[in-house]
């Protein structure tokens, strides 16, 4: 194994634009075609809104290539608090020049997701969420909350999440959940981004050590129908 890809959050629905999938599907068949692993760190798909396979059935593209990389046995998956059923809890890989490193959504760390108030969105979602003002709320209900405590709830996140690294004697600790990239030298925690206006962003593993990439969106967002 020579590169490793780690990507998360791409919350991949029938609502999504299209751009998304094709955006989505392209990297995982770079990666093929490079000779790359991957690990999906959770929230690949929004099953919590739209239950599962559903969000699968609408992207055949991404499902298809998932499924390719699966059989070449260089695919893993993690689950995220989108996607509970999509994989392992976590994987640990060791990495040349890097060391041991941990793979996980992380969103456990979250104290909004802790909360008693995370707890009664979620349990919600996961029963109404296919109603479209249900999907609504609980995002609104989402953001007041990070609205108001603002940089607070990134911070500790952050710290919860180098708990992890550190309780379990890793050398860097690969997260999403909060949808920014993050990877500074001498750092232990970094976050692989998410796929957003501008593209997919990543966290890529290779013989130089670890560095964030992004696939632009570029001519992909511009094609007509799904992947």
């Amino acid at each position: 194994m020579n590169t490793l890809r780690i990507a998360s959050d791409w919350h991949l629905s029938p609502r999504s634009p299209a751009w998304h999938g094709r955006l989505a599907a392209e990297f995982l068949r770079r990666a093929r075609r490079d000779g790359a692993s991957v690990i999906l760190n959770g929230d690949v798909h929004d099953d919590l809104f739209d239950g599962a396979g559903r969000c699968a059935r609408a992207h055949p593209g991404v499902e298809a290539e998932i499924e390719a990389l699966l059989a070449l046995g260089r695919l893993r998956r993690t689950r995220g608090n989108h996607d509970p059923e999509a994989g392992e809890d976590r994987v640990v890989v060791e990495w040349p020049g890097v060391g041991r490193v941990l793979v996980m959504h992380g969103h456990a760390a979250d104290p909004v997701n802790r909360s008693w108030v995370g707890h009664l969105g979620e349990g919600i979602s996961r029963r109404f969420g296919r109603m479209g003002l249900v999907r609504g709320a609980a995002a609104l209900a989402e953001a007041a909350a990070r609205a108001m405590a603002g940089r607070r709830i990134a911070e500790l996140f952050r710290a919860r999440c180098l708990e992890l690294v550190e309780r379990g004697g890793f050398d860097l600790g690969v997260f999403g959940h909060v949808h920014a990239g993050h990877l500074a030298p001498g750092d232990r925690y970094a976050n692989a981004g998410s796929l957003s206006g501008d593209g997919l962003h990543y966290l890529e593993l290779g013989p130089a050590g670890a560095r964030l990439c992004t696939l632009p969106r570029g001519p992909l967002a511009r094609g007509g129908g799904r992947e």
